[in-house]
């Protein structure tokens, strides 16, 4: 989508540039006409192309996800799974939880595989720090460090359709080597 866009904008401003030296010479309202006409594929093609940029810049090309493998819950309904998009040495971190099913069938070959996604856990903490566990197929408990580094940005939903969410805050051991960060993802998810 993004190639898009940054091609039908250079194209736009390459078709204007064109129309602009093809009708210098012209009669006087044929060049009106046409000028009119070079304004506005200039004005569209500099705000697709501030599009493109503004697509990179907030979290495109800057910023990494990194996805944590999923748990599925004793019956394999649910699925959940730490996520972390991290943009760089000046940002803190920004972990959350994703709840989602799997849908099974024909619609799942029509509409992919995952199913009402939702984030059911915000926290400004290190992902390895977040423990996952089901308790049963309808309980999900979410163990995260008390010493959350960014307060404001907690946030706990404590149901989701017909599974339960505990939010368990705990004091974590630092003197315990962290495991390994996944593969980082970049670009548009």
């Amino acid at each position: 989508m993004v190639a898009i866009t940054l091609i039908a904008g250079l194209l736009l401003a390459a078709i204007a540039v064109g129309l602009g030296r093809l009708t210098r010479n012209s009669r006087r309202p044929w060049k009106l006409f046409a000028m009119i006409g070079v304004v506005a594929m200039a004005c569209i093609s500099a705000l697709s192309l501030l599009l493109v940029l503004f697509a990179f810049v907030s979290g495109g090309a800057m910023c990494g996800r990194y996805d944590f493998p999923p748990t599925s819950s004793p019956d394999g309904r649910s699925i959940a799974r730490v996520t972390e998009e991290d943009c760089g040495a000046v940002d803190s971190f920004h972990s959350s939880v994703e709840l989602w099913r799997y849908r099974h069938g024909i619609s799942s070959k029509l509409f992919g595989n995952q199913k009402d996604l939702t984030t059911v856990l915000q926290v400004g903490h290190d992902p390895r720090l977040l423990k996952l566990e089901w308790e049963s197929s309808k309980t999900l408990i979410i163990q995260y460090p008390r010493d959350s580094r960014s307060p404001s940005e907690f946030r706990c939903q404590t149901q989701w359709d017909d599974v339960r969410v505990e939010c368990i805050a705990y004091k974590p051991d630092y003197s315990k080597r962290l495991g390994e960060m996944p593969p980082v993802k970049r670009g548009i998810w």
